[in-house]
């Protein structure tokens, strides 16, 4: 959800969903979505690192946290699988340059 700016203001999770639909059944349970959503949101932006904001949404078991810009507009969502691929692949990598450096392959 963004302000008339384009500044996110909050975000409408699953648990937000349900939560909602205990508090009212059938088809007459109509609420505006600004009334349901998170407020509290933890972002992301461009300079942030990407070990960080995996540490952060381990420790609070996100999948999901948005992207934004120097002025808070969404820019995109940072998914927790894309973060742990992105940094097991740099694991694998250093583990790679480890390994030749201990064999001296490619070291004189």
């Amino acid at each position: 959800m963004c302000d008339p700016h384009g500044k996110l203001t909050g975000v409408i999770t699953k648990t937000d969903v349900v939560r909602q639909i205990g508090r009212c059944g059938g088809p007459g349970c109509t609420m505006a979505a600004a009334n349901v959503m998170t407020r509290a949101v933890i972002l992301s932006r461009p300079g942030d690192l990407l070990h960080d904001a995996w540490s952060v949404m381990k420790q609070r078991g996100l999948k999901n946290i948005p992207a934004v810009n120097e002025t808070s507009q969404p820019i995109g969502v940072l998914n927790a699988r894309d973060a742990l691929e992105v940094l097991l692949e740099e694991v694998e990598y250093e583990e790679v340059l480890l390994r030749d450096y201990v064999m001296s392959v490619g070291y004189h």
